[in-house]
């Protein structure tokens, strides 16, 4: 379970990746693609009933971390 859990988070990063890369060829923001994707993903849990860890206790972590990874991405310029 948790191999799958981790190859799961692993292609959803690469996806991220391409995304980030295909955003200057297709000209459209790679935020509305991971936006997309994440609906996408939501509707094929909930089409397949798969069971979803409860991740309540990490979401302050993972978004204070996503924070600061834009700020940093936005300094950079």
């Amino acid at each position: 379970m948790t191999t799958t859990i981790i190859i799961t988070i692993c292609a959803l990063l690469l996806l991220a990746y391409v995304f980030d890369i295909s955003s200057a060829l297709t000209k459209i923001p790679s935020v509305i693609l991971l936006l997309v994707l994440g609906w996408i993903v939501k509707q094929t849990v909930d089409l397949f009933s798969l069971h979803i860890p409860d991740l309540n206790p990490l979401l302050p972590i993972l978004g204070t971390i996503g924070l600061i990874l834009i700020v940093l991405e936005g300094s950079w310029a």
